[in-house]
């Protein structure tokens, strides 16, 4: 082979090396932007989710004083509060299984985070 065709193989080489160079730096701007945006989100989820359990302590709270209320109103005292539970829409597990949920997701997404940064 001559010089001439050595020199094209290089240069195809640097420029392809060029290339992918480029495309490297703008996959990794990408990712970057990625990871900050998840970042942004699993804040925002972590709030949402905080709020909604410091709403439902809120609500556990208010109703079990109405529920104090009506006992002590009432004739019939706490049979009373049992027969206006049984008829509640408020469920009382599934409330307690969706907050255990949120707080495993919360965990999930701490080691998720730890994932992200390494």
């Amino acid at each position: 082979m001559t010089s001439n065709s050595y020199n094209s193989c290089v240069l195809s080489l640097i420029e392809g090396f060029y290339r992918l160079t480029r495309k490297l730096r703008g996959t990794e701007v990408k990712l970057a932007e990625l990871k900050d945006l998840r970042e942004r989100e699993l804040e925002q989820f972590r709030g949402m989710s905080e709020e909604w359990m410091e709403k439902g302590e809120a609500y556990k709270a208010e109703i079990k004083r109405l529920e104090l209320a009506l006992a002590k109103e009432s004739k019939d005292g706490m049979a009373s509060v049992a027969l206006a539970r049984h008829g509640s829409l408020i469920d009382r597990a599934g409330s307690k299984r969706f907050q255990a949920k949120l707080k495993r997701m919360s965990n999930t997404q701490g080691k998720d985070q730890t994932l992200w940064r390494l």
